[in-house]
């Protein structure tokens, strides 16, 4: 798109464009933070980051689709338009759509991934792979019917008459996944209400979940943008912007919030026995019982030394002895 181009009452597609770049460069920087903190932690790279990587991959395709779509006409009059300029737009928001719901899905993975490596119990392991089992089935129906949402061959035209009812599924699309994010906002909440941690730690660590409240909120935004251009169908590539935003910000909320949980430096010094902090060394994280906690607080001089005993079977290794050969 050319850059001088001005943003005018009957050219409202410079807007979307604007908007869109500023918030890939906002995922991009939060994806690297994420990145780089994971790299500094010792311990291996975390499993959800191959999630998380595919699903910023997708997100810059989907960004640069949107660029696409906006000089061939996104938030001008369609009677305006050359032939050439509808084919170009439909061919470039075909490839978002089907970009939107690879992000989506992977995102929402790497939740899950996540969720499944912090946690030892194996009654929310069964959850989680029960909603991951959900979340896949959900991405094959929507994946399917994004690439082919009109008649072969050309099913890239999506202004045709002999296509599915795009908006109508897009709303079913994000009516699922208001579901879906809202089940990632609870399933953290009972993880972690049982956890043996202070009041303050667990409203930080929950609320840093409650971030993607924004992502449900935004498909909510979805769903009624799509409402209302099925109203304005007479110019749709003119009424589609509002539609286009909405969706760009949930591809890009949906990466930024979901970084927010992954700041390891949030969770470092909790005693809260779901992962292994650093402050010990235990054979390995899933082998934490809820109620073992890293390090014994002692409550009173009754039980000092029993306190003291117990620092010292963490702390100390079982084969260290003292001057005189005895164990210390």
């Amino acid at each position: 798109m050319d850059k001088r181009e001005p943003i005018t009452a009957s050219n409202l597609g410079p807007v979307v464009s604007v908007l869109t770049w500023i918030l890939e460069a906002a995922v991009v920087i939060a994806v690297g933070i994420k990145f780089t903190l994971s790299s500094i932690i010792p311990g291996k790279r975390n499993r959800e980051d191959v999630a998380l990587f595919l699903a910023t991959a997708f997100s810059i395709g989907f960004t640069i689709s949107i660029s696409f779509a906006v000089p061939n006409g996104i938030g001008k009059h369609q009677e305006t338009l050359s032939f050439h300029q509808l084919e170009s737009l439909q061919r470039a928001v075909y490839s978002a759509d089907i970009l939107l719901i690879l992000v989506s899905s992977c995102v929402q993975m790497s939740v899950l991934i996540f969720l499944h490596e912090v946690t030892p119990n194996r009654v929310h392991r069964s959850i989680i792979n029960a909603m991951a089992g959900f979340i896949a089935l959900f991405f094959l129906a929507s994946f399917f019917a994004a690439v082919f949402p009109c008649q072969p061959p050309h099913v890239w035209r999506l202004l045709g008459v002999e296509c599915i009812d795009q908006l109508s599924f897009w709303e079913a699309f994000a009516a699922v996944n208001i579901v879906i994010e809202s089940s990632l906002v609870l399933f953290p909440v009972i993880i972690v209400y049982p956890l043996r941690m202070k009041r303050r730690h667990k409203a930080i660590l929950v609320s840093c979940f409650a971030a993607r409240l924004i992502v449900i909120v935004t498909f909510a935004v979805q769903i009624y943008e799509a409402q209302t251009l099925k109203l304005q169908l007479y110019d749709v590539t003119f009424y589609a912007w509002k539609y286009l935003l909405a969706i760009v910000f949930v591809q890009g909320l949906s990466i930024i919030t979901v970084c927010i949980p992954y700041i390891r430096n949030l969770l470092l010094g909790m005693e809260s026995g779901m992962i292994q902090t650093g402050h010990v060394r235990l054979p390995s994280r899933h082998s934490v019982e809820a109620e073992f906690r890293l390090r014994a607080i002692p409550t009173g001089k009754m039980n000092s030394n029993l306190s003291s005993s117990r620092d010292a079977q963490l702390e100390e290794p079982a084969t260290s002895h003292g001057t005189n050969g005895e164990r210390s």
